[in-house]
């Protein structure tokens, strides 16, 4: 099991992205593991979500290399989905758009795709809001109906946006641990604004800032953020954990 856990799925090596001649991600070495759960975190354009779209393959690296394992299939919510609340489509229908494959005259629906449609509404606890208009909808709610359209093509990794931006508390809770669920099947990489996501629900945290630093979640937490790019960054990874520690030894006493 453990080494099934281990295989890998993505690997980056040496990847860099320019836009003209800005330099947006530079020397990105990584790996995504099967089994794995990472909360990508750093500052507004710090590279997370670029770094997002290269592994879904929506944009390509200036240079070195992503290798994917042949097998490998993506699904992805992207950050603030466009979609328009007075436009008439109901949440299966927006579902369903997760089985569309770009074809030169449109795209078609596979057989059985109202009946999976529905099925992963159900898992969702979404099945009730079926044929709701997708504006009818709170944010959590919208934001499960997405997570059910990436699913759609059985992906084995589901890489998420800020997919709890602009939700209440209790909605991103729902969500976080709706993806922890997913996880014991599949690989996740959620970028987050909201560090708690680290304690409880992610395994590991990838730092971004331009460049990437990797920590492991809890065993990792005394490594320090030595290198150059990082000398001005105050590890949040290591605050919180060592704030949890505390807590953990307050109680105890």
């Amino acid at each position: 099991m453990n080494k099934m856990l281990q295989e890998k799925i993505i690997e980056c090596k040496n990847v860099k992205f320019y836009f003209t001649k800005e330099r947006i991600l530079y020397n990105v070495d990584w790996t995504i593991s099967k089994g794995d759960f990472w909360a990508i975190i750093g500052p507004n354009g710090g590279g997370k979500s670029t770094l997002a779209r290269l592994l879904v393959g929506l944009l390509k690296p200036s240079s070195g290399e992503i290798i994917k394992d042949s097998n490998l299939r993506i699904g992805y919510v992207p950050q603030n989905t466009f979609l328009n609340r007075h436009f008439p489509i109901t949440s299966l229908e927006v579902v369903m758009m997760g089985f569309l494959k770009p074809k030169l005259f449109g795209g078609f629906l596979p057989k059985g795709a109202k009946e999976t449609a529905m099925q992963l509404l159900e898992k969702f606890n979404m099945e009730s809001f079926a044929h709701k208009k997708i504006g009818e909808l709170s944010g959590g709610q919208r934001q499960r109906v997405l997570i059910a359209r990436a699913l759609c093509s059985n992906p084995n990794l589901l890489v998420l946006d800020e997919p709890t931006a602009s939700i209440d508390p209790k909605s991103q809770k729902e969500i976080y641990r709706l993806l922890q669920q997913i996880n014991q099947e599949k690989a996740i990489i959620m970028i987050s604004h909201d560090v708690s996501v680290l304690l409880g629900y992610a395994k590991k945290v990838l730092y971004v800032n331009k460049e990437v630093k990797v920590h492991n979640l809890p065993n990792n937490i005394n490594t320090a953020c030595n290198t150059d790019a990082f000398d001005e960054h105050f590890c949040e990874v290591e605050m919180l954990m060592g704030l949890w520690h505390s807590k953990i030894g307050e109680r105890d006493e």
